[in-house]
């Protein structure tokens, strides 16, 4: 049977504060010179879809861009449903800083979530794509949770890991299957891939790139699959709550991946979410309601710890893993340029915001080129953990910056390589459209997708503190440069204009991709104009 969105709503407003009830008992505090860490990460949560840029949009500028018809409405009700979205996630940022020129290492999220875990390009093990990322990290690659967990912390990932090796699926039966596949799919991955054998003591995931939001088959604790009835969203939040008080006086390392906005958001959130957001249309008051309820669970989740004294001596690192994609609410990317799977800045550039209370300034802002590969870095040198030099990790601690001591980069350059992915942009409307249709029993037929991500022509970029060179295989060989500080929105090409400016980074690129290896799976009959395009 296929519960509809209404039932699902009455049946979470009945369940919910069952569903986030803290424990009631704590032990004492620990050692403050091991703070505890929780990463919060959201699943294509764009720039302008909540309030981390609002107050930079030139409305007259964004209202001639292209909104799919799913989520056409007033633009001023959009920017408002925006603002009021994460309240908490604001309350984050107020007792923090906001960093707004923060990067992801991929504009999707396998390889960018592969960033963050090593530390390390992706590309640097031949994880180019989401294709690649199907394989996994490699084995031999020591993953950074695992020196939290040598040095006495405990450590937990709940909600997505999408860097385990994908080996098949199984599917519910067939009678409760919709064609929606995040309902009908349980990921299956080999042995040595789960994330409890691979540096984390507990784990409440689900290995691919979606989750079904109500009633998902697809989870697994630590490597058993479990029926996990209900609205996922409290599910996560409850598991991190009660990680956070079986850790007792130990330090804890958590990952929090929470699902949304990621599709699959057919169904509607539980209606203390919905009742609070009315654009006009309620796709996007799905989506908005869907993101409010994380930040809710992040409430809850601060909230608790600063019941516990433990507050002050946690760094929450929060962002998302990559840009939104173009089906989805304005502002998606703010006045960035493109979308999800491209690597201009609205793929890559992501709201990043850092708390540390007694050691980060509240309330600040910085906008010093950092990147996501920075995150695990920074905070095993808050923990006074070191990471071995045979980890090759390319991320840096970053606590001077995010304290303010300083504002130069640790980065001169961040690098992207792979496909210049359309699946997600605005030249695959005509195809979201159909699979909206499709999965909601409005159309017969599933459409064609002519864009896939692993029938992606070659591109890539670099960028230093104020600039950007990018490349896309068009057939024109040609790179184009623009003044990211300036011109955040990528509209004005000055190649022409600062040659001397785009050998510097061409040649920097040169240098960085020469002696990368191919990738594992996508574009073996093409990877190679990555570097040949860079040659001079």
């Amino acid at each position: 049977m296929i519960l509809s969105s209404t039932k699902k709503t009455l049946l979470a407003s009945l369940v919910a504060a069952a569903c986030l009830g803290a424990p009631a008992t704590y032990a004492a505090n620990h050692d403050t010179s091991q703070p505890n860490v929780l990463l919060v990460i959201m699943d294509d949560l764009g720039t302008g879809q909540l309030n981390f840029t609002l107050d930079s949009l030139n409305k007259s500028e964004l209202a001639k861009r292209d909104v799919p018809v799913r989520y056409q409405g007033n633009l001023d009700k959009m920017i408002d449903a925006a603002r009021r979205a994460m309240p908490n996630v604001e309350k984050l940022a107020a007792t923090g800083v906001k960093m707004t020129n923060a990067f992801v290492a991929h504009p999707v999220c396998g390889p960018s979530r592969a960033g963050i875990f090593t530390g390390r390009h992706p590309t640097s093990f031949g994880t180019y794509s989401n294709d690649d990322a199907k394989l996994g990290i490699p084995l031999d690659i020591k993953l950074l949770p695992e020196l939290f967990q040598s040095n006495g912390y405990r450590t937990a990932t709940i909600g997505k890991w999408h860097n385990s090796k994908i080996q098949g699926k199984n599917r519910v039966a067939k009678d409760s299957q919709t064609r929606d596949y995040h309902d009908n799919q349980i990921t299956l991955i080999p042995k040595g891939y789960a994330p409890n054998e691979r540096g984390f003591d507990y784990s409440y995931s689900y290995y691919a790139s979606g989750a079904a939001l109500w009633d998902s088959p697809a989870i697994w604790q630590n490597s058993k699959n479990i029926s996990a009835p209900g609205y996922l969203t409290h599910h996560l939040t409850n598991e991190t709550l009660k990680f956070i008080e079986q850790s007792g006086d130990k330090p804890f390392f958590i990952n929090l991946s929470y699902s949304v906005p990621h599709i699959p958001l057919e169904e509607a959130s539980p209606a203390k979410y919905m009742d609070k957001f009315n654009t006009g249309n309620v796709e996007a008051d799905k989506y908005f309601a869907a993101i409010n309820a994380a930040d809710e669970g992040l409430g809850i989740i601060m909230a608790d710890l600063e019941k516990k004294g433990e507050l002050d001596n946690t760094i929450i690192f929060f962002l998302s893993d990559n840009g939104a994609v173009h089906e989805s609410p304005m502002p998606m990317n703010g006045m960035d340029r493109g979308f999800k799977g491209q690597m201009y800045n609205g793929g890559v550039r992501v709201p990043f915001i850092v708390s540390w209370p007694k050691h980060i300034p509240a309330g600040t802002q910085s906008s010093t080129l950092i990147s996501a590969l920075d995150i695990l870095p920074t905070a095993l040198a808050s923990a006074g953990i070191k990471i071995p030099t045979a980890m090759q990790v390319d991320g840096k601690d970053i606590m001077p910056i995010l304290e303010g001591k300083t504002n130069v980069s640790a980065h001169q350059y961040l690098y992207w390589a792979g496909p210049g992915a359309r699946h997600y942009s605005e030249e695959n409307n005509e195809f979201w459209y159909g699979y909206w249709k499709w999965i909601t029993y409005e159309a017969d037929t599933i459409p064609k997708n002519p864009n896939l991500e692993k029938l992606s022509k070659g591109s890539w970029a670099i960028r230093d503190q104020d600039w950007a060179l990018y490349f896309y295989d068009d057939g024109s060989n040609k790179v184009k440069l623009f003044n990211d500080k300036k011109d955040p929105a990528e509209s004005i090409d000055l190649a022409k204009k600062y040659p001397a400016k785009v050998k510097e980074m061409k040649d920097a690129f040169y240098n960085w991709i020469k002696d990368k290896p191919k990738p594992v799976a996508w574009g073996q009959d093409r990877y190679q104009i990555l570097t040949e395009s860079a040659k001079d």
